[in-house]
C-alpha cells in the first residue's frame, strides 16, 4: 500500500503537475490524520473495556464481601438484642437470688463482648484505583465511602468504648472481690448476694448497657441497614439476576397494593427534609444531608420497620385514607403537599 501511494506521488511529481500534486499530498495527510484517529478511538475503547471489565471485577469482590457481613451481622444484632432484653430485667429488679444460682452468666453479663468486623479487602482493593472508575457512578462511590468508612469507622469506635468498659469491669472485680475468680460453693454464693442485691452491680449493668446494647449495638444496626441498601445498589450496577437471599427482608402480604400510598416528601419537627421514594421494589427514606438511605419493609399496613435505626414507623391517614404523617415513636414526621 505505501509502495502504491509512493508511485502516484512520483509521478506526479515528475509531470510537473503540482496543483494535483499538494491535492493529492493534503488527501494523503487526511487520510494518515484519519488512520492515527482512528486508531487511538479504538485503543480508547479498549482501555474503557478494560477498565470496566475491571471496575466490574472489584464491585464483585465488594458485593460478594458484602453479603457475607449481611449474613454474619445479623447474629451479632441478634446477640445485642437478647443482651438489651436480659441487663433490662437486672435493672429493674426482674431477677432473684436463684435465677443468679441457676444462670451464672446473669452476673458476668458485664463482661461478655462480641466483635462485629467488617470485610473491607474488596472496597480497599477498588480505591487502590479509583482514578479508573468510570464516571457516573458518584452515588455509588457516596455509599461505599459512607459503608466502608464513615460507618466502619463508628463500629470500630463503639466497640473500642465497650471493650475498654469489659476490660475495666475484669481489672476492678478481679482486685476488689475475692470470690470473683473462685468457683467453690461458699464464694459462688457471696457472688449470687452480690448480684443480687447490690445497687452498685445495677449501675454498672446500666453502663454496660449503653455503651453496649445501646452504642455498639446501633452502630452494628447502622451497618446492615446501610449494607441493604448498597447491596440492592451493586446488585442492579452488575445485573445480578439472582433471587434476593434469605437474609434479606421482605414485605408482608398486600404490600404491592398499598405501596404508593407512602411516597412523597415529609418533614421533621427539626426541618428535616425526608422523602420516601420506590427503588427495586422497595421503600426508601432519603435524608437530604446523608448520602444513604433507609431500606423500609412491611410489618403490617402503616406499619413499617427502619432497617437502618432499628425502629418501627407507623403511618398516619386522615378521614378520606390518606396518609399524612408517620410516628416514629419520638416525634411525627409530616407530609408535605406540593402546595405546602
Amino acid at each position: 500500500m505505501i509502495k502504491f501511494f509512493s508511485k502516484i506521488r512520483y509521478n506526479l511529481m515528475g509531470t510537473g503537475k503540482t496543483g494535483k500534486y499538494l491535492k493529492y499530498a493534503i488527501g494523503e495527510i487526511a487520510l494518515v490524520m484519519i488512520g492515527i484517529l482512528l486508531a487511538l478511538q479504538v485503543n480508547t475503547w479498549n482501555e474503557s473495556k478494560k477498565a470496566t471489565t475491571n471496575f466490574n471485577k472489584s464491585l464483585e469482590s465488594v458485593f460478594n464481601d458484602l453479603k457475607v457481613d449481611l449474613v454474619r451481622v445479623q447474629n451479632v444484632i441478634a446477640y445485642y438484642k437478647e443482651i438489651d432484653t436480659i441487663v433490662d430485667k437486672i435493672i429493674n429488679g426482674k431477677h432473684s437470688k436463684d435465677d443468679y444460682r441457676k444462670f451464672s452468666a446473669l452476673g458476668r453479663i458485664i463482661f461478655t463482648k462480641y466483635e462485629f468486623q467488617v470485610t473491607d479487602m474488596g472496597y480497599n482493593a477498588l480505591m487502590k484505583n479509583a482514578e479508573n472508575i468510570p464516571v457516573g457512578h458518584e452515588q455509588l462511590l457516596a455509599e461505599l465511602n459512607q459503608q466502608y468508612l464513615r460507618t466502619k469507622e463508628n463500629v470500630e469506635d463503639r466497640f473500642n468504648g465497650l471493650n475498654n468498659l469489659v476490660t475495666s469491669n475484669h481489672k476492678r472485680y478481679a482486685l476488689k472481690y475475692p470470690w470473683f475468680s473462685q468457683r467453690d460453693s461458699i464464694n459462688i454464693e457471696r457472688s449470687v448476694q452480690y448480684y443480687a442485691n447490690n445497687p452498685i452491680f445495677k449501675n454498672e449493668v446500666n453502663l454496660f448497657k449503653v455503651f453496649g446494647p445501646k452504642d455498639y449495638g446501633r452502630s452494628i444496626q447502622n451497618f446492615y441497614g446501610q449494607g441493604l441498601s448498597l447491596y440492592l445498589m451493586l446488585k442492579t450496577i452488575l445485573k445480578d439476576k439472582s433471587p434476593l437471599p434469605h437474609f434479606f427482608p421482605k414485605n408482608t402480604e398486600g404490600f404491592d397494593a398499598i405501596k404508593n400510598d407512602y411516597l412523597g416528601n415529609y418533614i421533621s419537627e427539626r426541618g428535616n427534609n425526608l422523602i420516601i421514594k420506590k427503588k427495586n421494589d422497595f421503600l426508601f427514606v432519603f435524608r437530604d444531608d446523608v448520602a444513604t438511605a433507609a431500606l423500609l419493609t412491611m410489618i403490617s399496613e402503616d406499619t413499617f420497620y427502619n432497617h437502618r435505626n432499628g425502629i418501627t414507623l407507623t403511618f398516619i391517614r386522615d378521614e378520606s385514607n390518606k396518609v399524612i404523617s408517620w410516628y416514629n415513636g419520638f416525634t411525627t414526621i409530616r407530609k408535605i403537599e406540593d402546595n405546602d
